[in-house]
């Protein structure tokens, strides 16, 4: 994103020497929200404020919470993928052993840290700054993202709305700490008590619903930015949250209507699919299911080092950390367009040192994933956080469930297999909702791997945390089922509860 480069200058200065604040010693950084400015230079100008909102993306970007972990941990902690020979990224989520670093997804910091800007450009910008239209987009984007990073918490810190009597303590429904107004000054950031899992839904309904109502009364033009959140992210968004909040009819509608408003199509040849998450060079397609993405230039950092840290460095190159589990590979059919979505490790490996032949010692076809392939230079990748597809499988699974009938959600699914070549649903598929559910989260691992679906699928759904051979890993009861938040932030804020089993 150019704009982040054009006004880094201007917002630290603006920002003068408190910046956004990251010390480890910081109580915000503990906190939240992670981030304070004492911000009347930046809010009282028009390029300041287009520089917060900015950087309020660059922070999705400069976090491994909501980049490579956000991707991929979802699939190293499940059984989507599993650490090569010899590598060890993320091989901490695949065994699921401790309980702190990478035994689990916690996104605390980041999240706030994420929280912060939005909460400024929603509440904190005077009157006369910016347009009318120029405020008002910027406050939708701002309530889609805190929305995104809100229910991010609620899902990694607490149990989904029902399922309270999920874990090892009877009716344990708390989230995370809901913090909705902007904060200026050190001095303004009070302790707070964790939210109860519904009022965290709600808030997050009420933003969309924000969100959807200001991009709507602007120009059409406008709606939908390409590396922002736009309205079809806005309804998408709205699917998703009421998929997981066990709103069947609602989820099956709002994915129905983010279908059906949005100019994006599904891919459906076999180059195409193929192709569509690469985003240069012969065949790139470049996105075209993306309903919102975060672009990434080739001289921005992905948390900090792209070769370190980015997306592709875990999955096709210099490390190639994490590879497709044989539980995976075994999942698609020869004729299935999305079997171009893996290729040959070494032949696709463009850094690092040589990974030779040891990716057949986890897959038998030596796949690595090529979703994240570094293509743009500097082993870079634009972010896809949402894509057509997931909203023809929301409708299916909601679909079925609204009507305990498994038949009600066949045509969306059908749908999308037929895009990909896939064959057609099962008749066993259709034998009751459980059999269909089983098939959907299936299809969700077909479709949507290294996407950061596969842990939380499985977790909303009530089923068993498998490992690469397919064993149990967690059960659906286990404390491990929800992140800790950990003694650092116990230590600071005593009105903080630890999650059961910490």
């Amino acid at each position: 994103m150019k704009l982040i480069n054009k006004f880094k200058v201007l917002l630290v200065a603006a920002i003068l020497a408190s910046t956004f604040m990251v010390s480890c010693d910081s109580i915000l950084d503990s906190v939240e929200p992670a981030a304070s400015v004492s911000a009347e230079e930046v809010l009282n100008t028009e390029a300041g404020v287009i520089a917060l909102r900015a950087n309020m993306y660059s922070k999705m970007r400069a976090s491994g919470g909501y980049t490579t972990q956000y991707f991929i941990g979802p699939a190293a902690f499940s059984d989507e993928t599993i650490n090569r020979p010899g590598a060890t990224r993320y091989e901490g989520l695949n065994s699921a052993v401790g309980t702190s670093g990478t035994a689990h997804l916690g996104i605390w910091g980041a999240s706030y840290n994420i929280i912060q800007n939005a909460n400024l450009l929603i509440g904190a910008i005077p009157e006369g700054v910016l347009s009318d239209a120029q405020r008002d987009q910027f406050r939708a984007e701002a309530h889609a993202i805190r929305a995104f990073a809100m229910h991010n918490l609620a899902r990694v810190y607490g149990y989904e709305p029902g399922r309270f009597d999920a874990g090892p303590e009877a009716n344990w429904n708390l989230a995370a700490i809901l913090r909705t107004e902007p904060v200026l000054d050190v001095s303004d950031a009070d302790f707070r008590p964790r939210a109860t899992v519904d009022d965290m839904y709600a808030a997050i309904f009420a933003d969309l619903q924000s969100a959807r109502d200001l991009f709507g009364a602007l120009p059409a033009s406008a709606q939908n930015a390409d590396g922002r959140a736009g309205l079809d992210f806005a309804r998408g968004l709205t699917a998703r949250v009421h998929l997981y909040a066990g709103n069947w009819g609602q989820a099956s509608e709002w994915a129905q209507t983010t279908i059906n408003g949005t100019s994006r199509s599904l891919s459906d040849t076999e180059a195409g699919v193929a192709g569509m998450f690469r985003e240069s060079g012969a065949g790139a397609g470049n996105h075209p299911e993306a309903l919102f993405k975060l672009i990434v230039a080739d001289d921005e950092n992905i948390a900090g080092s792209n070769v370190n840290n980015g997306p592709a460095a875990y999955t096709s190159t210099q490390w190639v950390a994490q590879i497709p589990t044989q539980r995976l590979v075994d999942m698609y059919d020869d004729d299935d367009f999305r079997t171009g979505w893996y290729g040959d490790c070494a032949e696709n490996q463009t850094q690092g040192a040589p990974v030779g032949q040891s990716c057949f010692q986890r897959n038998d076809k030596g796949w690595s994933i090529l979703k994240f392939n570094g293509g743009k230079g500097n082993l870079s990748d634009d972010l896809p956080y949402m894509r057509l597809a997931e909203m023809y499988l929301i409708w299916a699974e909601a679909a079925a469930k609204a009507a305990s009938d498994p038949n009600a959600g066949v045509a969306p699914l059908q749908t999308l297999l037929d895009a990909r070549n896939a064959g057609t649903v099962p008749a066993e598929a259709l034998n009751s909702i459980q059999d269909f559910e089983s098939f959907i989260l299936d299809e969700r691992m077909r479709e949507l791997a290294v996407e950061g679906h596969r842990f939380w699928d499985l977790k909303r759904t009530g089923r068993d945390i498998l490992n690469a051979e397919g064993e149990i890993k967690i059960r659906p009861d286990s404390y491990r089922m929800l992140a800790p938040l950990g003694q650092g932030l116990l230590g600071t804020n005593e009105l903080l509860v630890e999650n059961p089993g910490y």
